[in-house]
């Protein structure tokens, strides 16, 4: 019993997963973890199938002609095992969590803990409006949760607490390092979801870090230091990374020591999110990241100096072992370092005891002990990014080499050289293999990533090849001397600095290059949505590409499959359209942002910005415009000299452009030529936008069935203020009419209400954000609407001061209306014209 024969008589050679096990079981786990994620289903149900897998595998494990079954039940137990660690850490905590004290809305707290990250001071880039404080970030490992303070007849006490904390201090200091405890007091609450289409889930992507919460402190002094409880181990352990974390920051100038510590150690600081969002857009921003090829350049560096010290190959693969365990113990164990490590580690072992190592059961091997430490990972484009591409290496190199230049080297073999020609037969051999295997490789690791890419981030750089491969010598430049300084840094501190500078002057040239990526024409095209059949057909004609070679039913699969990709693909550049004209009131906190799209197809903007800090373009509008399928939008109404109205203009212009800005004529009554309306209007103008002012009376046909009448402001009026300036737009489709004010005071609304016959609509959005204004229940009484827009970042209701009849007036408006708002509803879709009027909210 037991040896397979084929008709031969012969015993069978081993089959692909005889080779691999641990392939097999890997993608097992990794299926299992995605069903617990969105199959949800309960515990008991994935146990049952897990014990049952189990016990059909040892009833026929040593029965050859059932060897199908026990594969299938093997897989299933690793399956149910993969889904029951994805519901333990997605959908449960545990019961002395940190989530466990808070609800949806924040409450006032003190927690202690451990400070489990290197602080990094976020300072943001506002160009126009409100540019809030640095503040400082960093992970804390709660220890401790004060509850219950402030409620009347409990006394507070500390209670037991766990889990990671996202704490932020709103004002900079000299940030805490790693491994000191510390009290807080402030503000805790629960991660948001996204507001609008398309933005980013900083919820969903906090919980696959395992971070549920947030905690604020308002100012530095609400922070405490407190006696330390860890072991001299793990202090010692944290004062070694920040001294070589502080010994590679003082490299050069701030910013290519911040690049080189992210080179070396992991960390990427915020300040590298211009650089790293340009690496993104060309395709080569996993150079910031460490992963295979850092750790390959390490490690051979590191083999390579063991042999010229003339080690012995098991020797050398100890010495590298050793440094591999010390080097994962400062740099920041990120998956992809983690995988690389893993399988590293594997490929010494082999080495070590004499036995071949196998690249494909060394990845199954990461696969599995990343995904049962925390299935969550698999969640995580950088998780996916790694192991994808890993993978298309292993398993494509070799037919991607043969695609590329198997009929070159087929030819090159019957080259013969003399004697006496030995430069001449290194080049065309040893340095042209080097050439092939580098475009191989970075050929290979492109089309496997750029699929990938394009679903997770929605963009496509055709660059991206020729930049991995002007980029990869000058990182290899970086990584050496930096490795090299870093391990001087103890022994021979002088010789290390100087080593290090060495490393800073070639991250230095790095960034330098990347800036100039801007000049290339077509860098990376934005791709609206696709979805993973998309992926998966990318992936179906890639491998029949790579496999179709001769045979003639190959290449017309691949053929038919490349045809269906185009044509989907083409598919999903087309824009949506709408049969009756739609208006989108965005969630941009403390602003206004309205997209409005004619039956046409043509895309149009009503004011676009914020003042609450953060930069409306790429974080909430373009976005949106990418979800939705939208065209750029082609002309903009900006109602008046607010930037809270059209801060995001300026990133739109120069990343899509923009053709006509409609504003009124006070919009540059300000003399004062570096105001901000004044410099937005110079950027615009640059970047070749043409500017025209409206005035009451005149109208802006937008299409056959839709245009927009200005009722406000009129010609030469003295004495307004800014917000009584705002274009007050009357925005017709077929027979529906919805108003957009702008930020109208009590003056114009006092002016409109002499003729209330011009203010007729069937939608209303409230004017200045819904503020109160003595005119304003009669200006919402002229217009007469059935429903009511508010877009701010709180619901209005009025001063604090204000009488018992204002807060009946919001009161009312609730009742007599249907009434939606931005803080409540999030994103906010009306569409109106001949179908009549419908509403669709983000919730």
């Amino acid at each position: 019993m037991g040896e397979v024969l084929d008709n031969a008589g012969l015993p069978s050679p081993p089959g692909r997963l005889v080779r691999a096990p641990l392939i097999p079981l890997a993608g097992a786990l990794a299926a299992g973890c995605l069903l617990g994620r969105y199959l949800p289903s309960p515990v008991t149900l994935w146990m049952l199938m897990g014990v049952t897998g189990l016990i059909v595998a040892v009833l026929t494990f040593r029965k050859p002609r059932l060897r199908a079954l026990t594969t299938g039940a093997i897989l299933s137990a690793v399956l149910a095992v993969g889904a029951m660690r994805m519901d333990q850490t997605w959908y449960s905590v545990s019961r002395d969590d940190i989530l466990t004290y808070t609800d949806r809305s924040k409450i006032l707290a003190t927690i202690r803990g451990r400070v489990a990250s290197f602080p990094q001071i976020y300072s943001p880039g506002v160009e126009f409006g409100y540019r809030p404080e640095p503040k400082v970030v960093f992970l804390l490992e709660a220890e401790d949760i004060l509850t219950d303070a402030g409620h009347a007849g409990k006394t507070a006490t500390w209670r037991k607490a766990t889990g990671l904390v996202r704490v932020s201090v709103d004002e900079p200091y000299s940030p805490h390092q790693p491994g000191e405890r510390l009290e807080i007091q402030g503000w805790l609450g629960r991660f948001n979801p996204p507001s609008n289409p398309g933005q980013y889930d900083t919820a969903a992507a906090a919980r696959r870090g395992g971070t549920w919460v947030w905690f604020r402190a308002p100012s530095r002094r609400c922070l405490h230091t407190i006696p330390p409880t860890d072991s001299r181990w793990t202090t010692a352990l944290w004062r070694c990374r920040a001294m070589f974390r502080q010994h590679l920051l003082e490299t050069g100038d701030l910013q290519s020591g911040r690049l080189l510590n992210a080179l070396i150690l992991g960390e990427r600081d915020a300040s590298l999110g211009t650089l790293n969002r340009t690496m993104q857009q060309a395709g080569v921003a996993h150079f910031l990241s460490i992963s295979g090829l850092h750790l390959g350049v390490f490690l051979g560096f590191v083999y390579l100096l063991c042999r010229l010290l003339f080690l012995r190959p098991r020797t050398a693969a100890i010495v590298c072992l050793v440094v591999l365990g010390a080097y994962l113990f400062l740099a920041q164990a990120r998956p992809p370092l983690l995988r690389s490590a893993i399988m590293a580690a594997c490929l010494l072992a082999g080495v070590i005891a004499g036995r071949p190592g196998s690249s494909i059961n060394a990845l199954g091997l990461a696969t599995i002990l990343l995904l049962l430490i925390d299935p969550r990972q698999i969640l995580q484009p950088g998780f996916q990014l790694s192991f994808t591409i890993v993978a298309g290496l292993i398993f494509l190199y070799r037919p991607m080499r043969e695609l590329l230049f198997g009929r070159r080297l087929r030819r090159r073999g019957l080259v013969v050289f003399r004697d006496d020609q030995r430069v001449r037969r290194w080049l065309h051999f040893t340095v042209v293999n080097w050439l092939i295997d580098a475009v191989t490789l970075a050929m290979t690791c492109y089309v496997v990533a750029a699929p990938l890419a394009a679903v997770q981030f929605g963009v496509f750089s055709p660059w991206a090849i020729v930049l991995n491969l002007v980029l990869f010598p000058w990182v290899v430049a970086v990584l050496v001397p930096g490795y090299v300084a870093m391990a001087l840094s103890w022994p021979a501190p002088n010789l290390s600095a100087a080593v290090a500078r060495l490393a800073g002057g070639a991250a230095d040239v790095l960034a330098r290059i990347v800036e100039f990526f801007h000049i290339l024409p077509g860098l990376s095209f934005s791709m609206h949505p696709v979805g993973v059949g998309w992926l998966m057909l990318c992936y179906a004609a890639l491998i029949a590409v790579l496999f179709a070679r001769r045979q003639p039913k190959r290449r017309i699969l691949a053929g038919a499959l490349i045809a269906v990709l185009a044509g989907v693909t083409v598919w999903t550049r087309l824009p949506a359209r709408t049969r009756d004209a739609q208006l989108d009131l965005l969630a941009v906190g403390a602003g206004q942002c309205v997209v409005l799209q004619t039956p046409e197809g043509k895309t149009f903007l009503l004011d676009a910005g914020t003042r609450s800090g953060f930069d409306v373009y790429p974080r909430v509008l373009a976005p949106f415009l990418r979800e939705m399928r939208l065209p750029a939008p082609r002309a903009a109404f900006v109602s008046h000299a607010n930037a809270d109205h059209y801060s995001a203009l300026p990133d739109l212009a120069r990343d899509t452009g923009l053709e006509m800005l409609y504003v009124c004529e006070y919009f540059q009554r300000d003399a004062n030529p570096y105001s901000a309306s004044r410099r937005m209007l110079e950027v615009l103008h640059a970047e070749g936008t043409t500017s025209r002012n409206l005035r009451r009376g005149d109208s802006v046909p937008l299409g056959e069935r839709t245009r927009i009448d200005v009722l406000w402001p009129p010609v030469g009026r003295e004495g307004l203020t800014t917000n009584d300036t705002s274009l007050v737009l009357r925005v017709t489709c077929d027979d529906r009419r919805v108003l957009v004010p702008g930020d109208l005071d009590e003056t114009g609304q006092a002016e409109l209400l002499k003729e209330p016959a011009l203010l007729k609509a069937d939608v209303l959005i409230l004017p200045h954000h819904g503020g109160w204004e003595k005119t304003l229940p009669a200006f919402v009484e002229a217009v007469g609407p059935e429903i009511i827009l508010v877009s701010g970042h709180r619901e209005p209701k009025g001063p604090s001061t204000a009488k018992a009849e204002v807060r009946e007036f919001y009161d009312s408006l609730r009742r007599k209306y249907r009434y939606y708002t931005t803080p409540r509803h999030g994103w906010i879709r009306l569409r109106f014209g001949r179908g009549g009027q419908h509403i669709q909210t983000m919730r």
